[in-house]
């Protein structure tokens, strides 16, 4: 097999002329460099060049393989180019995954706007309501909601807002009154934004430190923002829904907050990717963009 290094000697000794010369400009000592050329020769069973003290030219047959090195060396220049562009400049492809609510909030809005200024960039963005795992599954980077830190220390996470979850209901699904404490909510038609193995129960904290859990009927379990908002307002139940996903229904009147004085604890979203190291010009551009933008669409 032979020696790529071997190779760019001699095409550098070639292009030389000299031994003197190309050690100067690779840095190797002109001894190191006409051993490499007789190890080429051995490796290929041709002599390339005759050489003396005072003179250095190539053999029919080192014409000829001077002439692939070139080609070699050529495709080896592009692909340096090629990497040192994407580091450089934003172009290429990024995949993300996020779940289906962050994307109701926030990203049909943000992506157009993104691709719009970044059109060299690629996105492939599919949602999933379960954590997934970047590096056996290809993505490049994640957009996750929690409340404890995240624990896999092999990943890079960027904290970039907190998201708040409020209890909607439709008007008229209270319309013989409104519940004022936690107690008056128990067992209500929960249209329940999460996984449908995790408890009925939503846990609510006032102002003033006390805590509460309300238990309720499991009306609807759902990875989909959009079918719980509109099961909401079309009466179906009590709903725990982004903030941002229905502060324009609270306004006109759609939905009202249920509730008021208690909330549910915060969560922090994360852009989660795997290394800095070797980060892609795209990548960056895409974790900065959405670090810039999304506290203004959660913050709601």
């Amino acid at each position: 097999m032979l020696d790529l290094n071997d190779l760019y000697y001699f095409s550098v000794v070639v292009e030389k002329r000299s031994f003197s010369a190309a050690a100067e400009v690779t840095g190797v000592p002109k001894g190191t460099l006409s051993k490499r050329m007789r190890a080429l020769e051995q490796t290929l069973g041709l002599r390339l060049a005759n050489r003396t003290t005072r003179t250095f030219s190539l053999t029919e047959a080192g014409e000829d393989i001077h002439q692939h090195c070139l080609r070699v060396m050529n495709e080896v220049r592009g692909a340096q180019m090629a990497a040192q562009a994407r580091l450089s400049e934003p172009v290429g492809r990024v995949r993300i995954t996020c779940s289906g609510e962050m994307v109701s909030m926030a990203l049909e809005e943000l992506m157009p706007r993104f691709l719009a200024r970044y059109p060299k960039i690629d996105i492939v963005l599919l949602t999933a309501s379960r954590y997934v795992d970047l590096v056996d599954e290809g993505f490049d980077l994640a957009l996750r909601s929690h409340t404890a830190p995240l624990q896999n220390c092999s990943l890079i996470a960027r904290q970039v807002a907190q998201t708040h979850c409020i209890l909607v209901a439709s008007p008229a699904f209270f319309a013989d009154g409104e519940p004022s404490t936690p107690q008056e909510l128990d067992g209500v038609a929960g249209l329940q934004l999460k996984r449908a193995d995790l408890a009925s129960v939503w846990r609510v904290h006032a102002s003033d430190g006390r805590t509460a859990a309300v238990t309720f009927h499991p009306k609807l379990y759902s990875n989909s923002a959009r079918l719980a908002r509109k099961s909401a307002i079309a009466g179906q139940g009590v709903a725990l829904l982004p903030q941002p996903l229905c502060c324009d229904d609270i306004a006109q009147g759609r939905l009202i907050r249920v509730l008021p004085d208690w909330h549910i604890p915060r969560e922090t979203l994360s852009l989660v990717f795997p290394s800095q190291r070797g980060m892609t010009q795209a990548l960056r551009t895409t974790v900065d963009f959405l670090a810039d933008e999304l506290p203004g669409y959660l913050s709601q």
